[in-house]
């Protein structure tokens, strides 16, 4: 073979081995680029799977007398929770892959946690505390960001669409979400929240109230005088309190105070008891330890529910029975 068939054997086999190489890193860079946009699509889809179920529970939480204090909390709580998931989700994602599609899609999830939590925050103190404008100014600043997540993560799925159609990708689902249907009048959708909040019939705002519901004795009485004394069987006596959470937040280690004493103004007895917690609406029994009494003296047995914080009716806090044992012989 001559000089020149061999150097142009070599020039040709280096050629090749150039081609093939950068052909090579075409396809990784090319596959690396398809896996990485995959991947983000997939987690994209879970954050539209989450906002969707939030948006819609959001929608339905404004309806304010359709639904009660602990539904509206444990609701507005969940959603926040849906974002706070979405949010890390986008936050994780493979930082090798940046496009104009991320970019959109971390400003949809950072929007909409921010005006969530501020809507939270704001919205359990109107209902907690007395109206002030400054609530109305921190629930129009939620609803500001809250559009702004909503219009991001609509130029998101515009171009999502448009390159999945330009470079034939396969979209997962996702869905359309909208917390606001507005682009503007944030301050005045804020007032009409307000408003609504106010007007609710479902007992929405913040309402404390325990009352004493019932005393029996026991065993039971023989019958009641004119006067309203039970009459006893000459036995230790005992009572049952029935207490009452007729507000709508659960209530922690309530106070009951039971003091008897007789005729004379003596004191018998006394205990301080503690109830570890009443929910919203249910009642609790609490059962007093069986005493003696003298026969023949008339008995009377206080009791008293100590007062909560921002509790506004008390009377129903006390609660008075009297009875004795009649004379032997």
């Amino acid at each position: 073979m001559s000089n020149f068939s061999k150097f142009f054997s070599r020039v040709i086999t280096v050629t090749l081995s150039i081609l093939i190489g950068v052909l090579g890193f075409r396809f990784y860079d090319n596959y690396t680029e398809s896996s990485y946009l995959n991947s983000f699509l997939e987690d994209a889809a879970v954050v539209s799977v989450l906002h969707k179920k939030s948006s819609d529970d959001f929608s339905l939480l404004l309806n304010f007398d359709e639904i009660n204090r602990e539904q509206f909390e444990s609701t507005l709580n969940k959603i926040v929770d849906n974002a706070q998931e979405a949010y890390s989700l986008v936050s994780n994602l493979e930082n090798s892959y940046s496009s104009k599609e991320r970019d959109l899609l971390e400003i949809s999830v950072t929007s909409w946690l921010k005006g969530l939590e501020t809507f939270q925050v704001s919205m359990v103190t109107l209902i907690d505390s007395q109206y002030s404008q400054e609530i109305e100014v921190s629930i129009a600043e939620s609803i500001v960001d809250l559009s702004i997540g909503d219009k991001a993560y609509k130029d998101f799925i515009i171009l999502v669409s448009e390159r999945s159609e330009q470079e034939n990708i396969f979209l997962p689902e996702f869905y359309n979400i909208e917390y606001t249907e507005l682009e503007s009048g944030a301050y005045k959708f804020a007032d009409i929240i307000v408003q609504r909040a106010r007007k609710s019939s479902t007992g929405l705002f913040l309402r404390k109230d325990l009352a004493i519901t019932g005393v029996e004795f026991l065993p039971t009485p023989i019958t009641l005088t004119e006067n309203g004394h039970s009459v006893l069987l000459n036995e230790p006596v005992a009572i049952q309190v029935v207490i009452a959470n007729e507000g709508n937040v659960e209530e922690f280690e309530v106070i009951l105070l039971i003091l008897v004493s007789d005729e004379y103004g003596e004191s018998i007895y006394e205990k301080r008891a503690k109830i570890n917690s009443i929910k919203s609406l249910e009642s609790k029994s609490y059962f007093t330890d069986p005493i003696d009494i003298e026969p023949g003296v008339l008995h009377e047995w206080f009791i008293k529910i100590e007062e909560i914080e921002n509790e506004e009716e008390l009377d129903d806090n006390l609660f008075t029975v009297t009875g004795f044992i009649p004379p032997e012989g």
